[in-house]
């Protein structure tokens, strides 16, 4: 909870986005240029978790500290998932499960995927508590949990669903496999003992075939190479990589040197997790980062599945320290880098104060030429506009099937919706972004009442309109724009 608890709302990059279509769905942002730039239409899609919780939470809470809640304790489930499934297979809390822990706060959450985080988290826990169950009860009551969590997870996030399924398939197929069956008796024997988790697939069907415009691709070897070095991604480039290196060698070391000996479970799981992240796309039905979201995951049950030292307490124990050590490193990292995030983000929140209620802006996170090691946290901040202010900005994400929401603002042309909102302030081909210099003069001025430019000199801003500037920070600047009560 540490990292979570040093700052006010999470610094996750796409979260702060994701706060504004809570806005709206909610209704704890309205005003016209909402209704006519916005629609809201639930439906039952695989990825409602933290929607259907901000619904329940907004109305006791307020927003911001629901949102805020959801993320705190969606860390507390992944947590004490890694422990409760470090017990129900070795029956201990092993080094090798607090080495996993800090793989929680990876690149995924990082980011901000937060039905993603929750699903899995919520997965980490499904897990145990089946074999529990499993164990304890009938097929039946085996059956009939794995039917509602099943259901459950996939509302709230496909892939959380499908990363249970991977694992209760794999124990299964071990398990079926030590008494003896083999080929089709193997098979269906599998598929009956898991078949509860095919109930969401009817829905799915239907869900994705009304997305069916939603692009899919982008398969690249060097982005595997990528994320793999990219496990932890906080603000720290070179103590992210050996933290990487650290687990990534400890995984590899233990298979190769056989020190211990993996659950064989569990190793099957971890094969199929590999070959998925090996065979996804970057992109699938809209999703971003399909196969990066994976991985930490991979290597979280890679861990879970090393067996405990048997005897040689002092290697348990030194291990154990070794353990505890990274994960203080850990958490200390990532604390610092969201408390640096949260500073940025604060420090441009100062320009809602001149943004008038109701309003139309555009706003441009720009983005460094140079790759940097850290997210820009700035990238969404348009959605504490709708949030705060009931402003219609144009950085949400308008993705057939990806969530109810849906952008129509045809005077704001092309810059309406996710990623119109990411620039460079200079052409840098490299990015695949276009500059400010290029998109500025290609603005409909008339359709805005505000442009808010964030992360960058506002010195280096230069407009070819005329506007008044009613606003300016140390990497942010506004200009109202038209008959505005700031223009006046």
């Amino acid at each position: 909870m540490l990292p979570l608890l040093a700052v006010g709302f999470p610094p996750l990059t796409d979260a702060l986005g994701h706060l504004g279509r809570y806005a709206i769905q909610t209704g704890a942002a309205s005003s016209p240029a909402l209704q006519e730039g916005f629609t809201y239409r639930w439906q039952l899609i695989g990825n409602l978790g933290v929607d259907l919780l901000v619904e329940v939470l907004q109305p006791l809470i307020g927003l911001e500290p629901a949102v805020r809640l959801i993320v705190i304790a969606t860390q507390l489930l992944a947590a004490g998932g890694i422990i409760l499934t470090s017990r129900a297979l070795h029956g201990r809390i092993t080094p090798f499960a607090v080495l996993a822990l800090p793989l929680i706060y990876g690149f995924p959450f990082q980011y901000g995927f937060l039905n993603f985080s929750l699903s899995m988290a919520l997965a980490l826990v499904v897990f145990p508590a089946w074999l529990a169950i499993r164990k304890r009860r009938s097929g039946l009551v085996a059956g009939v949990f794995l039917a509602i969590a099943g259901l459950l997870l996939w509302l709230c996030h496909t892939f959380g669903w499908a990363f249970l399924g991977l694992l209760c398939g794999s124990f299964s197929l071990h398990a079926l496999w030590a008494e003896g069956k083999r080929g089709p008796s193997l098979v269906a024997a599998v598929l009956a003992d898991c078949c509860a988790l095919l109930l969401p697939l009817v829905p799915m069907l239907l869900w994705r075939t009304s997305s069916g415009d939603a692009t899919t691709g982008g398969w690249s070897a060097l982005l595997k190479i990528v994320w793999l070095v990219s496990i932890f991604r906080s603000g720290w480039g070179m103590a992210d990589w050996i933290s990487a290196g650290i687990v990534v060698g400890t995984v590899c070391a233990l298979l190769i040197l056989k020190p211990v000996r993996m659950h064989p479970a569990i190793a099957i799981a971890v094969l199929l997790c590999l070959a998925a992240f090996l065979a996804l796309p970057s992109r699938v039905f809209g999703s971003y980062y399909a196969d990066m979201r994976l991985l930490p995951y991979t290597l979280i049950i890679a861990l879970l599945g090393f067996r405990p030292f048997e005897g040689a307490p002092r290697i348990r124990g030194g291990l154990m320290v070794l353990a505890m050590a990274f994960l203080v490193v850990r958490v200390a990292l990532t604390t610092a880098d969201f408390m640096e995030k949260d500073r940025r983000i604060e420090a441009n929140l100062a320009a809602l104060d001149v943004i008038g209620p109701g309003s139309r802006v555009v706003n441009f996170a720009v983005e460094a030429c140079d790759t940097s090691w850290r997210v820009n946290p700035l990238k969404h901040i348009g959605g504490f506009a709708i949030a705060r202010r009931s402003a219609f900005t144009n950085e949400q994400w308008d993705v057939a099937g990806a969530n109810g929401l849906s952008v129509h603002y045809p005077a704001g042309r092309q810059f309406v919706a996710d990623p119109s909102q990411s620039v460079t302030l200079r052409d840098c081909p490299a990015t695949g972004l276009p500059a400010l210099t290029e998109v500025l003069p290609r603005l409909p001025v008339s359709a805005f009442d505000y442009l808010w430019i964030h992360g960058v000199d506002p010195q280096a801003v230069e407009l070819p309109f005329t506007a008044r500037e009613v606003w300016r920070g140390e990497s942010g600047i506004v200009y109202a724009l038209g008959d505005t009560p700031a223009s006046r």
